[in-house]
């Protein structure tokens, strides 16, 4: 098995390479790191309540140095979120400073904020703004005046040659009119990632009054799934994630019983702004994970207790079964994912 794994070393990428032996030996390693470099937000969006996490955050130094330890780890991959990432003034510079040590950084923003700072964002490899609907339903999601300022920063980050996709989160406003959120992605031309709406303690979606108020009803949620699997079989290339997501989703729905994953805290993690590790964004405000600012951020994440969570319906539940490299969620990132950086 070295010998197979030596031959591929020097023809594929060093982090798959990492990837390919961690399953093949079973063994934890972070390919993928998501750090929700603030919890704060200029925006109210009605399911979300992270903007009241008002914990302390890592300085420069202390977010490079999680970085270069990561790096160390075999780490490829950075995504940044939060809250508003663009809050943070050093956001440029700790952008650059994963390119320089040679991450794949990509960037989750509301868009409000990209206007002034679409200069400090031109080290980043790709983007992902929240796109609702159209301007009436996007608005009454995350604020009035939203819409405008997405459909803007989409257009800058365009001229600017970043890959871009929107996110869209169906609720009981919006389920219906999915066909509109791709109708305007493809006017875009750019692709949709969208999922249901969900509650998470421990994660941005945890305003139970707001996800009340949103929340769909089943019956138009699984009418709504079934469109978007018909898409997905009629070779739809403006939806990112896979016809299988939709169907397990579905299932769940159905059944009431949400999925659970499987590589969450062994192939890859989140770490919340003060530094702690945990297994997945949906656990990030969790308070049990060690701090990597404390312990170090290899023992931070070699130590990530078993994950006894309740399951979900997030996307992340595609990324899972990426990492348990299930071919038809490896053809479908390859289609939408890779082919948006090439």
């Amino acid at each position: 098995m070295n010998t197979i794994l030596d031959k591929l070393k020097s023809k594929i990428p060093i982090g798959l390479y990492h990837l390919i032996k961690a399953k093949f030996f079973n063994v934890k390693f972070p390919h993928a790191v998501q750090f929700n470099i603030t919890f704060k937000c200029n925006q109210r969006c009605v399911y979300c309540g992270i903007y009241k996490d008002n914990r302390s955050e890592m300085t420069t130094e202390q977010i490079c140095r999680m970085i270069d330890e990561f790096v160390g780890l075999g780490t490829s991959r950075l995504s940044i979120t939060g809250g508003e990432p663009l809050l943070r003034k050093d956001l440029p510079a700790v952008i650059h400073y994963a390119r320089k040590q040679g991450l794949f950084v990509s960037l989750a923003t509301n868009g409000s904020l990209v206007a002034e700072q679409i200069d400090g964002l031109k080290d980043v490899n790709s983007m992902n703004l929240t796109l609702d609907g159209p301007e009436l339903i996007h608005d009454q999601q995350r604020g009035k005046g939203n819409f405008k300022k997405v459909i803007h920063a989409i257009e800058l980050i365009k001229q600017k040659g970043i890959p871009v996709y929107v996110v869209s989160v169906a609720t009981k406003n919006n389920c219906a009119r999915i066909p509109e959120v791709l109708e305007l992605a493809r006017a875009l031309e750019i692709k949709a990632l969208i999922q249901p709406v969900f509650f998470s303690e421990q994660s941005h979606a945890n305003n139970i009054e707001g996800y009340a108020d949103t929340r769909y009803d089943d019956k138009a949620m699984i009418e709504t799934l079934d469109y978007l699997v018909k898409l997905k079989e009629e070779g739809d290339p403006s939806i990112m994630l896979s016809k299988r997501y939709y169907m397990n989703v579905k299932k769940s729905i159905a059944s009431g019983v949400k999925i659970r994953c499987l590589n969450a805290g062994s192939l890859f993690c989140t770490v919340s702004p003060d530094g702690r590790v945990a297994p997945c964004n949906l656990l990030v405000r969790d308070l049990r994970w060690l701090n990597g600012n404390e312990v170090g951020f290899r023992k931070a994440f070699m130590d990530i207790a078993e994950v006894n969570c309740g399951g979900c319906i997030s996307s992340f539940l595609d990324i899972d079964d990426l990492y348990s490299l299930k071919p038809d969620i490896v053809w479908n990132y390859y289609k939408h994912y890779m082919k948006l950086l090439t």
